[in-house]
């Protein structure tokens, strides 16, 4: 267990030296929902019937090009390898590497998607809804998506034939979260939708590891 924190905080540092990457992401997240007013001209009606699947569109977009080259960077680095070495299951690498992606990509997503609804002052009775699908959804985007990078690793293919066979597994996410966020407020009762997502996270997490690992296993056969 302690492996796997010191993989998180080491991963997280070195995310942190390598601000570029970071921070376009997050800033590419974030310019292009400020610029959604120029774009719909300030029609308010527009920006509150599209808003919310805007920021669902533009987390996937910015989650799939963090988790791109997740493995692959550190492979070439030697990094990977140097994990790989010292005894940690490739499966407890895979589940570390996915959460310290969030925590740097997803997390503060999170947090802005809310304050850019106070922003436009749009919808603001469903800032507890998006919050809460956000923070359900984005995990299992993230692992959807190190899945993906961790095939293209192990199978030293072109990355466009294996994110087309995985781009289906995202799409319910993005139904069931635009569904979610949208629904009746959350307190009342949880929807069908959050049961969905929280259903669907609990599969990804319990199966995605096995198969991130068995992917990176095949590089080191």
């Amino acid at each position: 267990m302690s492996n796997f924190f010191n993989l998180i905080i080491t991963d997280i540092k070195i995310s942190l030296r390598k601000k570029n990457e970071s921070i376009i992401s997050i800033l590419f997240f974030l310019f292009s929902i400020l610029i959604l007013p120029l774009i719909f001209q300030g029609d308010q009606d527009i920006l509150k019937r599209f808003l919310i699947g805007i920021i669902w569109f533009l987390t996937l977009l910015t989650i799939i090009f963090s988790v791109e080259k997740l493995f692959e960077n550190d492979y070439e680095d030697g990094i990977l390898d140097q994990i790989y070495i010292s005894g940690i299951p490739l499966e407890t690498i895979f589940l570390a590497k996915s959460l310290s992606i969030w925590i740097i990509t997803c997390l503060p997503i999170i947090i802005l998607s809310p304050l850019l609804l106070l922003l436009f002052n749009i919808q603001t009775e469903k800032l507890a809804n998006i919050f809460i699908s956000l923070l359900i959804g984005t995990p299992i985007l993230c692992m959807i998506g190190a899945v993906t990078s961790a095939l293209v690793l192990g199978f030293n293919k072109g990355s466009s034939i294996i994110s087309l066979i995985t781009l289906p597994l995202y799409i319910p996410v993005l139904i069931f979260g635009i569904e979610a966020s949208n629904s009746e407020i959350i307190f009342n009762q949880i929807g069908q939708e959050f049961k969905i997502l929280i259903g669907y996270l609990l599969i990804v997490v319990a199966v995605s590891p096995w198969i991130g690992g068995l992917a990176l296993r095949l590089k080191y056969r």
